[in-house]
């Protein structure tokens, strides 16, 4: 799984994750997650934990992130 710069910066500030832990967390995003819209074949969202985790596709349709934000109640 590829994490945008982003990303990677995202996970860190809102999560507090260490970059070890990243992929570990959004293999675990992708499984257990819902799925909240899907745009296309390119673009799709998934909630998990109060989190928003927007993907997008790449050449051979990996999963790549690209922002994390949070849910208010």
């Amino acid at each position: 799984m590829t994490i945008t710069k982003h990303g990677k910066k995202r996970l860190k500030e809102r999560l507090g994750l260490p970059k070890r832990a990243q992929n570990r967390h959004l293999e675990a995003v992708i499984r257990r997650g819902i799925l909240y819209s899907r745009e296309g074949w390119s673009k799709f969202k998934v909630v998990y934990n109060r989190f928003l985790y927007v993907f997008a596709l790449d050449s051979g349709l990996k999963p790549v992130l690209v922002t994390t934000i949070p849910i208010d109640n």
